[in-house]
């Protein structure tokens, strides 16, 4: 779960931080966590999957977020809200 809680973190301070274009993607990534299940983000966990993986693997998945964005624009999406990794949350 903590994984998850994370995840949503780190979008919600990526949209905070850029262009408000950019609003609907970040509330698609926050859904797309969301569905997920947390056992099944620990299943790919314990199975050694990154976080950046776990994260691009979700959103690569999510129905709603590759019908609207290339795969490429999510990659990038993903790599901007992990950047938010390196910075400690309040």
């Amino acid at each position: 779960m903590n994984t998850k809680l994370i995840f949503l973190e780190y979008i919600h301070r990526a949209n905070t931080h850029c262009d408000s274009c950019l609003n609907q993607l970040f509330a698609l990534m926050t859904q797309a966590v969301m569905k997920v299940d947390s056992d099944d983000i620990a299943l790919h966990l314990m199975n050694d999957v990154s976080d950046p993986d776990l994260l691009l693997l979700i959103v690569l998945t999510d129905i709603d977020l590759t019908t609207q964005y290339d795969e490429i624009v999510l990659a990038t999406a993903v790599t901007h809200v992990m950047n938010f990794e390196s910075h400690p949350l309040h």
